[in-house]
């Protein structure tokens, strides 16, 4: 005998009725958990969520009763204080705007009419046990959206419905990507959410948090929306975690080829190993890996400062090579002057390759520059004094054949990509100067000038030995437009203005012993006899 089992009955949890409600005409409930207190009042409504009902209205539907004694006849609220405050200044910027402002959902419980210590109750409770989402739930549901296949001006309104700019919710998509421990040290560190995304790129890269909180420190000291020192420091971070891939990467083929990697020395004279740039082949000449490649002592070892293998013979001797006559002897130090010549290079290697991530940076500063509503009042003087230079003539000549730059800061492709200089485009920017008002025509001088003085006074060796002017007066520009000098542009400037200064104290003492002479002189001729009369 089969028997079928009875179902549960299910009963209604409580009573109430749904309605749409204005916000202006709701009260708040005397026995509602949340009050509003001069410290800390916990009825506003915090950014997101004005926003998100700016945006979208009240989502979630408020909890009111009926209201008893000289309240009769309205409706109190008992959860939803701080969403329909939000609704209140939602209506209050609509009607600003002359525009309708939207109701918001409610459940009416007329059950709890005049029942205080139940309405009480559920206020407290509602309020004290829901969970905050945690941070990576934020990030992973903004992910969400920005991977949608939705408009671009929807998506935008719902990154702002939920307190985000476009920018933002892009950002969500690296940012997720962070470790729990990352994301745990990046919220600690209060970076935002493009500083996640960014911090991300580079979170596996030794030191990046420590160096990314200073920068941070810095630019928040200094005032530097532009977030300059944090931009120098993440292209920093970006280089070495390049080099370190590259370095990776070549100890990965150097194995596969089956050729032994040797932990990096500065000096191998003291070992049976050396490098075959210190050694000969049987006929003198210099010794090549491709010449060494059969010889088994063939090794290498990887340069710290360059995705570069420096290769080695591990036992030289032994396998029949000779020293060039150049190379130190077999346990002998390097000499005070060699010492000194390999801490230059080394330095030269270091600051060329900061000067370069510099100049990513300011590259990216420029072309926000050239693309502000309106020019300040430095642009102007700064094109002017450079088209009617004479070194702008040289650019004008450069620049049939350099049109990236100029292409980059305008922010469109350049006309002459994959061209060869000898099929340039004619007039290669009239396209951009048709479409750009006159109100906006600065912009595109600035791009060119700007360019000139990349190419002109920004080369790798800009920052050594005699600082040219020009470079000291471009870094100066940028630096009063808000950009942030790197460290090595930074010491260039200086470096700049003493040798100024050295040379103007230089040319006032040569021009003082010019006057001096001259008075000497004149004081001779006035003191000499007359001619004595014939």
């Amino acid at each position: 005998m089969s028997t079928t089992a009875t179902r549960p009955t299910a009963v209604e949890g409580f009573t109430g009725r749904f309605a749409w409600l204005d916000p202006h005409d709701l009260v708040v409930d005397p026995y509602n958990h949340r009050k509003q207190r001069d410290a800390k009042d916990t009825t506003r409504p915090d950014p997101a969520l004005q926003a998100s009902v700016d945006e979208l209205g009240v989502l979630t539907p408020l909890v009111v009763r009926p209201q008893t004694g000289d309240r009769e006849g309205m409706l109190g609220i008992i959860f939803g204080q701080r969403r329909n405050n939000a609704a209140l200044a939602a209506a209050k910027k609509a009607k600003a705007k002359k525009r309708a402002y939207r109701l918001v959902p409610a459940i009416i419980r007329d059950d709890l009419a005049g029942v205080d210590d139940e309405a009480l109750a559920m206020s407290f409770i509602e309020n004290k046990d829901r969970a905050a989402a945690t941070v990576r739930d934020d990030i992973e549901a903004a992910q969400q959206l920005a991977l949608m296949d939705v408009t671009k001006t929807r998506k935008a309104r719902l990154a702002r419905a939920i307190g985000l700019k476009p920018a933002e919710l892009a950002a969500s998509i690296k940012a997720v990507q962070l470790t729990d421990e990352g994301l745990k040290d990046g919220v600690e560190a209060n970076f935002n959410l493009i500083e996640l995304a960014e911090f991300q790129e580079v979170e596996d890269v030794d030191g990046a948090l420590r160096t990314l909180k200073w920068a941070k420190r810095r630019d928040l000291s200094e005032d530097n929306t532009k977030r300059g020192h944090w931009k120098h420091a993440l292209a920093e971070l970006r280089a070495k975690k390049e080099l370190q891939r590259a370095q990776h990467q070549l100890v990965e083929d150097l194995t596969a080829a089956k050729i032994p990697v040797l932990e990096w020395r500065w000096t191998w004279t003291d070992t049976t190993t050396r490098p075959l740039t210190d050694l000969r082949t049987a006929d003198g000449g210099p010794m090549t890996a491709d010449a060494h490649r059969d010889c088994p002592g063939h090794a290498a070892c990887i340069d710290p400062q360059e995705a570069e293998a420096i290769w080695l013979c591990t036992a030289w001797r032994q396998h029949g090579h000779t020293l060039s006559p150049d190379a130190a002897p077999d346990n002998t130090s390097r000499t005070a002057d060699q010492e000194a010549a390999a801490q230059a290079r080394r330095e030269v290697i270091a600051n060329n390759k900061a000067w370069r991530q510099s100049r990513t940076v300011r590259h990216e500063f420029i072309t926000d520059l050239c693309n502000q509503p309106e020019a300040s009042l430095r642009v102007w003087p700064l094109i002017l004094s450079t088209i009617t230079d004479t070194s702008y003539a040289y650019y004008n000549y450069v620049s049939r054949f350099r049109t990236d730059l100029v292409a980059q800061f305008l922010g469109v492709p350049d006309p002459n990509d994959s061209r060869s200089k000898f099929s340039r485009v004619n007039d290669p920017f009239a396209d951009v100067i048709a479409h750009t008002s006159p109100a906006r025509a600065w912009r595109i001088l600035l791009a060119h000038v700007a360019a000139a003085h990349e190419v002109e006074h920004m080369d790798d060796a800009a920052w050594r030995n005699h600082i040219n002017p020009q470079t000291i007066d471009w870094l100066t520009f940028l630096e009063a437009e808000g950009y942030v000098l790197s460290s090595i542009e930074a010491a260039t400037v200086a470096t700049g203005r003493a040798q100024q200064a050295e040379g103007d104290q230089q040319r006032q003492a040569e021009s003082e012993a010019d006057q001096s002479e001259d008075t000497e002189q004149e004081t001779d001729r006035a003191e000499a006899p007359a001619p004595a009369a014939a």
